[in-house]
């Protein structure tokens, strides 16, 4: 029996179409010089449909039809069950490799070495109507691989998931010599007209305040921060969400959160049943101490962050 303690592992059901498929490619492959690879084949086929419908699940283009594993000519050229997989916007190949119930190691042929992004162990249990994603790894160097040094599929999906460029931190010490990160603007031209100040009393302070539009479940909202210099070089600030119609109340239990370089939750709020705006309690960095936190505000599932330094 297979013995494999990897997480999120997933079945696939393998219904009378994908049989079909298999058994028109087996029948390309079936002379009494090729059972092997006939019978090859259409396991081959099994492995990469269950692989190419776990992966559109998660949301992830693939090409099956276009694959080679899907060519009758190359299938008997070759012992190969690629998925051809959109990675960085391009297209690259994943192999999926079958295995039963009754072993603990992947074959995986030499020919299949190269031209690889990765490789699943693909799992068929003996009536050959269910399949299940076993693990992922990255380099073969032996044709018989054991499953114990395979990957969880959370390892796959990092691996295709398309890299993003971190967003640049907004410097907000900069506002104070007037200057703003592209999309902030004062809060005057934001809402069109003015608003009552947030910034908070001290002794001879240097005050601005910017905000940004932005889109929660396709609603636009104004996130705006009030910040305060005082004669110590001191910075108070605080965060607010409100709607950009005065008259029209914010969604009921948006969530208004200030995270620290962590990422922990330092202060939150909520709104209620016919509140028009949140805000934070004001929060201070001593010194111009270059410390990063993130704003981020959350409805439902959905949430939008922005991070900055002071």
């Amino acid at each position: 029996m297979i013995h494999i303690n990897k997480p999120a592992m997933s079945k696939v059901k393998l219904g009378w179409q994908v049989h079909q498929n298999a058994k028109q490619f087996r029948q390309h492959q079936s002379t009494p010089f090729n059972f092997v690879n006939a019978q090859q084949v259409y396991l081959n086929t099994l492995a990469v449909y269950a692989v190419n419908d776990y992966l559109k699940r998660q949301g992830i283009e693939t090409d099956l039809t276009g694959s080679d594993s899907w060519d009758p000519l190359i299938q008997s050229l070759a012992n190969i069950a690629d998925l051809k997989v959109k990675w960085q916007g391009q297209w690259v190949k994943l192999e999926c490799r079958p295995v039963f119930s009754d072993t603990n190691f992947v074959y995986i042929p030499a020919e299949v070495w190269e031209d690889r992004i990765g490789y699943v162990a693909v799992g068929m249990n003996e009536s050959l109507t269910e399949a299940t994603l076993l693990g992922f790894t990255q380099t073969v160097t032996t044709e018989e691989l054991s499953l114990n040094q395979f990957q969880s599929l959370d390892d796959l999906l990092k691996c295709l998931q398309p890299k993003r460029e971190p967003k640049p931190l907004v410097q907000l010490n900069q506002w104070f010599d007037n200057i703003v990160a592209e999309g902030w603007q004062t809060v005057e031209a934001l809402l069109g007209t003015p608003e009552v100040s947030l910034a908070f009393r001290s002794v001879n302070p240097a005050t601005v305040k910017r905000g940004k539009i932005i889109q929660l479940k396709d609603q636009s909202l104004a996130l705006i921060l009030d910040l305060n210099q005082d004669n110590e070089q001191n910075v108070r600030i605080r965060v607010k969400v409100r709607s950009l119609a005065s008259n029209t109340p914010l969604p009921e239990g948006i969530k208004l959160m200030v995270l620290d370089e962590t990422g922990e939750p330092f202060l939150d709020t909520q709104a209620g049943n016919a509140d028009h705006s949140i805000q934070t309690k004001p929060f201070q960095f001593i010194d111009q101490a270059e410390e990063q936190f993130t704003v981020k505000v959350v409805l439902g599932e959905e949430s939008v962050t922005e991070d900055f330094i002071i």
